[in-house]
């Protein structure tokens, strides 16, 4: 398997991880039920989402080298 393969793969796994953990902060922070607990979940999510975008980035920049 090629290099560039190998970090499409990575990077599509990373789309997905980054989809559920997008989708908990949704669900969490729409919940109406124990508000505080949930808003810690979602509180960090979009800085949580951005550095796995830069991850992938990296990961996919690398792989064009």
């Amino acid at each position: 398997m090629t290099k560039a393969k190998k970090a499409e793969i990575t990077v599509c796994i990373i789309a997905v991880l980054t989809f559920v953990i997008g989708l908990v902060g949704h669900l969490a922070g729409a919940s109406y039920a124990n508000s505080d607990a949930f808003g810690i979940i979602a509180a960090p999510i979009p800085l949580v989402v951005g550095v796995i975008a830069v991850i992938a980035y990296k990961i996919a920049a690398a792989a064009e080298d």
